[in-house]
């Protein structure tokens, strides 16, 4: 199984950094082979071409759903959400920027480049502002994060 793990998101910009972080604290940890860990910065639905070469993505990225900072969300897509757009939805909580993840997703959908499994995992933010480095809120679910990654990559990829 061919695995992909997106970090998505703005180092420089405080709590927006939550995804490149995860990713990096991620590389440190034993990942089972055909797993792709990436840093995707603020790169649109410029990747969803890429992601054709997959059977499973999990995007990593902070949200706002007006919750308590550091809030961890999992969330698989279901084919047919990715056509979705109405408050409460799979993506009403999705990305924090311009061109927001559904945006991503919906796009691979339509291209038909979108892996039969999509997970998001979300962190609920504090700040996002102009800084280097998370706020402790956030920094705190890193650790949450990557546990949860872990986990389903050992039952998605054992299965196979």
């Amino acid at each position: 199984m061919r695995v992909f793990i997106a970090g998505i998101g703005n180092k420089y910009m405080g709590d927006d950094g939550f995804g490149p972080k995860v990713v990096e604290e991620l590389l440190s940890e034993e990942i089972p082979s055909g797993v792709e860990v990436r840093d995707v910065g603020l790169c649109g639905i410029t990747l969803a071409p890429e992601l054709a070469d997959y059977d499973m993505v999990i995007f990593v990225d902070a949200v706002n759903m007006d919750s308590k900072p550091g809030t961890i969300y999992c969330k698989k897509i279901e084919r047919g959400d990715e056509l979705k757009g109405e408050k409460g939805d799979a993506f009403s909580f999705l990305s924090i920027h311009e061109t927001s993840l559904k945006e991503l997703i919906s796009f691979a959908a339509a291209i038909g480049t979108l892996p039969k499994e999509v997970f998001v995992i979300g962190c609920e933010v504090k700040e996002v502002l102009l800084r280097e480095g998370l706020s402790e809120e956030v920094e705190r679910g890193v650790k949450e994060a990557i546990d949860l990654i872990l986990g389903l990559l050992k039952r998605y990829c054992e299965r196979e």
